[in-house]
């Protein structure tokens, strides 16, 4: 079993609702288990490929409306995720815009896709499978190469890890 959760600011977890009842009973189910507990982001060469493979796609499948096959709609949840997530408000003829910021650099890339990550979480609580970045790398290296899926969200709903809407 696999789950999500975060780090709060005075040391604690944050599994969100769902995953705190499943969390719990697992840990009434398992005494004495050992746990593995492991950062869920890819180290940050890797954080470009994860975004625009994984989580992008994740998103537009979400998304009523918008296709994880289709490149427009792929780019325009790109730039809306770059404007909500990592977004400044500039005056322009005195009205406010928001303008989306470069995610270009470690630190930028690693905050904007926790922002993001967080969001997911939070509205569509995915299966851990589906931003695992170990998975991810599995399906980029061993399963695309060799005929599999050609994205990752399809070799996901091919694996009954994702349902089609």
């Amino acid at each position: 079993m696999k789950l999500l959760c975060r780090i709060t600011k005075d040391g604690g977890l944050d599994f969100g609702e769902r995953n705190r009842a499943v969390f719990k009973q697992y840990l009434r189910d398992n005494p004495g288990q050992v746990l593995k507990i492991a950062p869920a982001l890819p180290e940050s060469g890797k954080q470009r490929r994860f975004l625009e493979g994984a989580v992008v796609p994740l998103v537009a499948f979400y998304q009523e409306g918008m296709n994880h096959n289709d490149l427009d709609d792929l780019r325009r949840v790109r730039e809306w995720l770059k404007d909500e997530f990592n977004g400044e408000l500039v005056i322009i003829g005195g009205k406010a815009h928001r303008i989306g910021k470069s995610t270009k650099g470690r630190e930028a890339l690693q905050a904007f896709l926790e922002r993001v990550m967080d969001w997911l979480m939070e509205n569509y609580q995915p299966p851990p499978e589906a931003l695992d970045p170990e998975r991810f790398k599995v399906w980029r290296d061993t399963i695309y190469p060799y005929g599999g899926p050609d994205n990752f969200i399809d070799y996901l709903a091919e694996l009954n890890i994702l349902r089609p809407r």
